[in-house]
């Protein structure tokens, strides 16, 4: 073999496996803890009137990145990326619309309660928050880590056999209390919280209108897996998110009714007007109130 052939050979090969480089997708950050948190709200729907929620929230974290998101969200937006799971979607959706159509009630608890995702990364200090904008939008934006200035308390409780120290803080329109335990090293928490020496197990703001209690922790080495169609997100300003999100509640909800109306198969359901409520509970608000 002469030498220009053999370097021929060598040049093809090295091409060829930085194309295999290229096209390699980097690892997901695997979690070291897994914390699932019950997450209460009050909050407003189409008709103006408050409503209590509760619904599960899951905190994935190591010492440097985390995700806090619901998992009933990832699992319907894991659907909509195959045909199959866009058929099973789509069956979801005529369910919805069929018991609708039979009973007169609207039934959701087949769709997620919360559809925002949290992204914390402390290599670069920077938060990322992903959501459906109350409708069929889909925004993110990012702010810098670590905004909240925490004044720790002497006060003491155990949450999940573990001795927490109280925190309490101002962040974007609602004073939070919060409990953070430092025999887990991870400064870390549910929502946007972040930034003791120890993972946050429960907060609550001083209106009783949100709160999150940790009730479940295991160590893990799960992935972090990336979030679904994240394409389709456009970035906007936090507040223009939320003031987007309001508009939704107190303009009604058109996009929901269509999405029932429009039955998959073709088909038309008849809903009702909604009839709204005279004196709107308008006190009842978001996690961040600083938007109005």
């Amino acid at each position: 073999m002469t030498t220009n052939r053999l370097i021929s050979i060598l040049l093809l090969i090295c091409v060829a496996l930085g194309a295999v480089a290229k096209k390699k997708k980097p690892d997901c950050p695997r979690a070291e803890i897994r914390v699932s948190y019950l997450c209460h709200e009050e909050h407003l729907k189409t008709d103006a009137k408050a409503y209590t929620a509760e619904y599960q929230m899951v905190l994935l974290a190591n010492s440097v990145e985390s995700k806090f998101y619901n998992q009933q969200c990832e699992y319907i937006d894991s659907l909509r990326t195959t045909s199959s799971g866009r058929a099973i979607y789509r069956e979801i959706i005529k369910n919805m619309a069929s018991k609708y159509a039979e009973t007169g009630v609207f039934d959701d608890n087949a769709l997620p309660q919360c559809r925002m995702y949290i992204l914390k990364s402390r290599n670069d200090s920077t938060l990322s928050l992903y959501d459906k904008n109350g409708s069929s939008h889909s925004h993110y934006y990012t702010e810098p880590l670590g905004e909240m200035q925490w004044q720790i308390g002497d006060s003491t409780k155990s949450i999940l056999g573990y001795e927490c120290i109280v925190a309490e803080t101002d962040f974007h329109g609602r004073h939070w209390k919060v409990w953070f335990t430092p025999e887990i090293p991870i400064q870390d928490g549910p929502w946007k919280f972040c930034g003791l020496p120890g993972l946050i197990l429960e907060a609550a703001d001083s209106t009783g209108q949100h709160s999150f209690v940790a009730d479940g922790i295991e160590e893990s080495n799960i992935f972090m897996k990336p979030i679904y169609n994240v394409k389709d997100y456009e970035m906007v300003s936090r507040i223009e998110m939320l003031a987007a999100q309001r508009k939704f509640l107190l303009k009604g909800d058109s996009m929901s009714r269509m999405l029932i109306q429009n039955a998959p198969d073709g088909s038309k359901i008849d809903m009702p007007d909604i009839e709204y409520n005279d004196k709107p509970d308008l006190h009842i608000d978001f996690l961040e109130t600083d938007y109005h």
